[in-house]
């Protein structure tokens, strides 16, 4: 099958992190947190400052968790830093423990902690950060991507793009929002959108906020409304914020003509957040909402997002990864895993992406999943994948299309310039 696909458009990445990846330690191969100890970790390209920064281990087949005792002994005054595959937990030693001010009895951050001290760790060196970058375009050309949606804006990054750009070294169109985990980050956040937005460039845009409502699923933070498990008066997840912090920043957000971006996986934590817009919007709010994951979604969640201005980010890809545990995991709830085909149906705009570095960017491997969850008892997307993963406006970033045929990318055009 021959795919012509205008702008093709991974709408939800974390992009220097994609670069870093490319470029750094990856731990994707990590067999056992034993195995750590057979890795040469001495490379240049693995530091951020004094510290060793790495990235994807899963321990889902490991037969013992990680621990900072494992790091210590190989590392007892330098700080280790390894964020964990699904990007919700890091694994740190004492020396990085120190440094963050923090304590744990394992060495296993989770959630909030890990976000925010992945963002207080040493900031790569401008040269470090243009070759990350360059990287990361590299993947994405690689994959058949001309335009991202980065989740993960900073302004040492916004800064850096558009010196790549007046360079003529940029080959992505990107599209910038910037994170928060708290209030006082929220200010912090929206001065970046803001200075952002008044420099955009031809292919740099800034579109809002972003923050994480819930946790994931293959943690078991994701907030549901019934107990992982079916185990009665079960966890059930969990919720980063309080919802009246949250109505604040979805309302000056939208009052400074900025979109709203929330990471919500678990349904109870999708159904909160639309019941919270629809409320603002009664108000006289009116602006973009756009819910990432959206990976559990009940049907009276779905006919309420409908006076909302909403878009869903989903990503087939984690299907692919997930579903080996999602029916045990889920039980009830199955039945609403992955609801393209309900959104589809209800017309609420869709666009698709990958969610890397947590899964390689690849149009052929949401496809592949696209096809392959319909005989799992996921309802079938009988949509246009093309149409779901160009990028929206036909004026960013013109004349670019990708060629993909029989799962292998043939040709990316970039502006009117070949890039393979």
């Amino acid at each position: 099958m021959l795919f012509r696909i205008p702008r093709l458009y991974d709408s939800h990445t974390h992009f220097l992190a994609t670069g870093e990846l490319a470029s750094g330690l990856n731990l994707q191969s990590l067999k056992s947190a034993e195995d750590i100890t057979n890795w040469d970790l001495s490379k240049e390209s693995f530091r951020r400052g004094d510290w060793i920064v790495g990235f994807g281990w899963h321990d889902s087949q490991w037969s013992s968790a990680p621990h900072k005792d494992l790091l210590d002994k190989l590392f007892p005054n330098k700080p280790v830093y390894l964020a964990k595959g699904d990007g919700h937990a890091s694994w740190v030693n004492s020396a990085a423990l120190k440094e963050l001010g923090l304590t744990s009895e394992t060495g296993i951050l989770t959630e909030t902690v890990h976000l925010q001290s992945w963002d207080r760790l040493p900031k790569f060196t401008p040269s470090q950060q243009k070759n990350n970058i360059l990287a990361g375009c590299k993947v994405y050309n690689n994959a058949g991507f001309t335009h991202v949606r980065d989740m993960t804006g900073s302004e040492s990054l916004w800064n850096s793009l558009t010196e790549l750009e007046g360079e003529n070294r940029l080959t992505v169109a990107l599209e910038e929002n910037f994170t928060c985990y708290d209030l006082q980050g929220f200010e912090d956040a929206m001065k970046l959108a803001l200075y952002a937005k008044k420099h955009e460039t031809a292919l740099l845009r800034s579109r809002g906020i972003k923050f994480f409502y819930d946790g994931s699923l293959g943690s078991e933070t994701a907030y549901l409304s019934k107990p992982y498990h079916g185990l009665p008066n079960g966890p059930r997840g969990k919720v980063l914020w309080n919802l009246s912090d949250v109505e604040v920043m979805i309302k000056r957000t939208w009052e400074a003509g900025l979109e709203i971006s929330v990471h919500v996986i678990g349904d109870e934590a999708a159904h909160d957040i639309v019941a919270l817009a629809r409320k603002i919007s009664a108000q006289g709010f009116v602006g973009r909402l756009n819910l990432e994951h959206v990976q559990v979604l009940r049907p009276e969640t779905i006919q309420m997002m409908k006076p909302l201005h909403v878009r869903c980010h989903m990503q087939p890809c984690h299907w692919l990864s997930d579903r080996v545990w999602l029916k045990e995991k889920l039980r009830d709830l199955y039945r609403y895993v992955f609801p393209w085909g309900a959104l589809q149906a209800a017309q609420i705009p869709i666009s698709f992406g990958c969610d890397s570095p947590v899964e390689p960017p690849s149009f052929v491997a949401n496809q592949k999943a696209l096809e392959e969850s319909a005989k799992d008892r996921i309802r079938a997307f009988t949509g246009s994948i093309e149409q779901t993963h160009a990028h929206p406006d036909a004026q960013y970033a013109p004349n670019s299309y990708s060629l993909i045929e029989e799962g292998v990318v043939k040709e990316v055009v970039f502006c009117g310039k070949s890039l393979l």
